[in-house]
């Protein structure tokens, strides 16, 4: 059982939810048995892009266009948990350190990337399915390279992964795009969604059908894309220039902190021991790669950290405008793992 550290809003953060719940020893995750009794009570049309066996389907209780889907997830939970369970087999030439085998993982996860992308001018609900499960599938593989997280107890894993999933992919793509637009393969307005596709700020739209009853247009003041996929933070990574290991460390601290302020009590003392020994293991690599002086870099590694929370408090202040007003979609079988903390936690 999870106990969360106390009563939450549930916040909906692009492909997330709004929902205001108190919440005291819940399953970690809703049993699959549960929703079929849920699910087969309802006359159902079900929307899925993987066939006969979806991660995430779309499940509808009537024809009608205002209705809001059930969103089941439930395929994606069980596949993303079975991913953190199982050591992610990374090739090890020489001894690592956790923040190694998490850079390296990160490269792997990184090195599908395609360099000749194509503009979207709309992302469609089969994008936002494939950023569930591409997200979700991916952070569950990078979490089981780190020796230190492969032994945590099933419980904190979970934990993990329902707090950073989509922060992490958010990061990745952002450090992707930083990455992109230094090598001149995407311009100023543009952000690499995926290792096929980007969009352009100015003019892209998107299908939010499943999510609310109300356009992407209409729905601007939530959805702004600058502030959406953080700009801002792109610029900044763009001009510190990170390596893979200050990268992966920055990402690292970013995601640990949330889960840890989020969860409190003993995974926070936790996550503070892991960051610790991220920060150990940074300290070695500055020493081996002769930058012994590191402190300038080190602060703008932090300052990017610091930067990301406040425009992540920025989002979460328009969120919590949009739940007073049931906005957003509230339906999905796992609600655990599709929430940001209220803004004291960040």
């Amino acid at each position: 059982m999870i106990e969360l550290a106390e009563n939450y809003k549930m916040i909906k953060f692009g492909l997330y939810y709004i929902q205001f719940d108190i919440q005291y020893d819940r399953d970690s995750f809703t049993s699959f048995d549960h929703l079929q009794k849920v699910t087969n009570e309802m006359p159902l049309t079900v929307e899925s892009s993987l066939g006969i066996h979806p991660l995430v389907a779309f499940i509808y209780s009537s024809e009608s266009s205002t209705d809001f889907p059930f969103i089941d997830t439930t395929r994606l939970v069980q596949r993303a948990i079975i991913n953190i369970q199982t050591p992610n087999l990374i090739k090890k030439t020489r001894r690592m350190s956790n923040l190694q085998q998490l850079a390296l993982g990160l490269e792997e996860f990184q090195s599908t990337q395609k360099e000749n992308v194509f503009e979207k001018s709309v992302i469609s609900r089969n994008d936002h399915r494939g950023d569930y499960e591409t997200g979700m599938c991916a952070v569950a593989t990078w979490l089981s390279c780190s020796d230190r997280i492969r032994n945590y107890p099933d419980e904190l894993k979970i934990r993990l992964l329902q707090s950073i999933w989509f922060i992490w992919g958010r990061l990745e793509r952002v450090a992707m795009t930083a990455r992109m637009r230094s090598k001149n393969l995407c311009d100023k307005s543009q952000f690499v969604v995926s290792k096929n596709s980007l969009i352009h700020f100015d003019n892209m739209k998107s299908d939010i059908s499943h999510l609310t009853n109300h356009t992407f247009e209409e729905m601007r003041f939530f959805f702004t894309p600058k502030e959406l996929y953080y700009d801002e933070l792109i610029w900044e990574i763009m001009e510190v220039q990170p390596d893979d290991v200050e990268l992966t460390f920055i990402m690292s601290i970013i995601c640990f902190h949330v889960a840890g302020t989020h969860f409190g009590g003993e995974t926070q003392e936790e996550m503070e021991r892991l960051q610790d020994v991220l920060a150990d293991d940074l300290h070695e690599h500055y020493t081996k790669n002769y930058k012994t002086k590191y402190s300038l870099r080190l602060k703008q590694l932090m300052r990017i950290k610091e930067n990301f929370l406040k425009l992540r408090n920025i989002r979460l202040e328009k969120y919590s405008i949009g739940g007073l007003f049931d906005l957003f979609n509230m339906n999905f079988s796992n609600p655990e793992f599709f929430w940001v903390p209220p803004q004291k936690y960040v």
